[in-house]
């Protein structure tokens, strides 16, 4: 299996290309409308302009000229890489034949995809990308210090810089990477049991009910991938399992007053005033319901990736949702002249890209997924770096259960955390280390 080169002496301090790959993951896990901001009116469209946009901007001259001068990605990465790069294509082709509004959604949605290939690009070393791991517990801890403040001024959930369902996707990370250290030891620490600490706070205190989903899947990729490595223990199962359980309770709690609709469905006492047991995820299933009208629409290749819908391309299926749920309130159904916002990824891709756009996305998440396990299994151990065998597969995990609660549009953490999630995936085939023949030799 082709290897990236581990024998380059240069210090990742010293990697310019890996410094500036730092700081575009940093700025792009913050939203750009908490960002300074430069707009500019072109094409009847207003384009804003953040740091994080000039971040990546310097980040793909640098993608370029390594590109020209290896003319060709790491053979490992390839497949990933590939239908990444067609899904991103279709992105931007099918919204430039929509208009220009969904044309500069996309680019900005692909834009973000600059993380991926600055991972694939530019990390050589397997220390490196616990740097970057580094970089995200660092962003995750000064967001959660703001969520912690927030919620004691105003008792309820909070998003930090983020937002509710990106600071929960980015505390989910930051937890995995603490948890799967239960399952190899060499690489257990302060450091890791302190990014858990603040991963399982941010998690509770963002408050996303889809990330509870994204959670458990990403337990359970940890626990069964371990199992298969023949790592389990009671000890590190009970732990997962018990801190998997204190955030599922603080979750819950918070967010016991959106989950109405399960009454609603399921109760045995009806409901004496229409709307009575409306709530987030009430109105999260009439916007699902227009999106698949709109899918109906333009089945094949969908409205074009806007970042909010216009009306005239959903107005006309609202009337049919007020039938569909009259015992919702008005508000929770879209209105003109507001925009529609998407709330979860997998109908957007459908109804905005049509069925050619979600192929490829599928396709995409298989080949992540594929490749996310092969590595987990053929990660030598003992080594230092074995918990490096598990993040692909657990963030991978997590993140298909984020996108069930988030869409994905240019500008917010969540599209980054998709990217960055890509590209450790790609990139990991590239990072495993010889199997030992001998006595295990540590390499960090």
């Amino acid at each position: 299996m082709a290897r990236l080169r581990h024998e380059e002496p240069r210090l990742p301090g010293r990697d310019v290309p890996f410094l500036v790959l730092c700081v575009a993951l940093a700025l792009s896990l913050v939203r750009s409308i908490n960002q300074p901001q430069l707009t500019v009116h072109a094409f009847g469209n207003s384009i804003t302009f953040v740091p994080a946009d000039l971040a990546l901007a310097v980040l793909a001259v640098l993608c370029v000229g390594r590109l020209l001068e290896r003319r060709s990605l790491p053979r490992p990465a390839r497949a990933i890489t590939a239908t990444g790069a067609a899904f991103a294509a279709w992105l931007v082709l099918s919204s430039a034949v929509s208009s220009s509004a969904a044309f500069i959604g996309a680019a900005k949605l692909v834009e973000y995809g600059l993380l991926a290939l600055g991972l694939i690009l530019f990390v050589n070393r397997r220390q490196q990308l616990w740097l970057l791991f580094g970089v995200l517990v660092l962003v995750d801890t000064i967001a959660v210090g703001r969520a912690v403040y927030d919620f004691v001024q105003h008792g309820k959930r909070q998003g930090a810089f983020l937002g509710e369902h990106d600071l929960a996707a980015l505390s989910t990370m930051t937890l995995a990477g603490a948890l799967i250290t239960l399952y190899a030891p060499r690489s257990r620490g302060w450091w890791f049991a302190g990014a858990g600490v603040i991963g399982a706070i941010g998690v509770t205190l963002g408050a996303a009910l889809a990330q509870l989903l994204g959670l458990y899947l990403a337990v359970a990729a940890i626990i069964a991938l371990a199992a298969l490595r023949r790592s389990v223990t009671l000890r590190a199962v009970l732990v997962t399992l018990a801190a998997t359980a204190a955030i599922t309770a603080g979750t819950l709690s918070l967010r016991s007053g959106d989950l109405g609709f399960l009454q609603s469905w399921f109760g045995t006492k009806k409901a004496e005033a229409p709307g009575q047991y409306a709530g987030s995820w009430s109105q999260r299933l009439i916007y699902a319901y227009i999106g698949g009208r709109i899918f109906l629409g333009h089945p094949i290749f969908g409205s074009g990736w806007y970042g909010l819908l216009p009306p005239k391309v959903y107005a006309r299926y609202v009337p049919a949702a007020r039938r569909r749920f009259p015992d919702q309130p008005y508000g929770y159904f879209p209105a003109p002249p507001a925009n529609f916002i998407p709330q979860q990824t997998y109908d957007q891709v459908l109804y905005e890209l049509g069925i050619v756009g979600a192929a490829l996305f599928l396709a995409l998440a298989a080949v992540t997924v594929r490749t996310a396990i092969r590595v987990g299994r053929e990660w030598p151990r003992p080594r230092t770096d074995e918990a490096l065998a598990y993040l692909p597969l657990a963030w991978t995990a997590s993140l298909a259960g984020a996108l069930a609660g988030a869409a994905l549009f240019g500008g917010i953490p969540m599209t980054a955390i998709f990217w960055f999630t890509l590209g450790v995936a790609a990139l990991a085939p590239s990072l495993l280390p010889p199997h030992p023949v001998g006595p295990a030799a540590s390499n960090g």
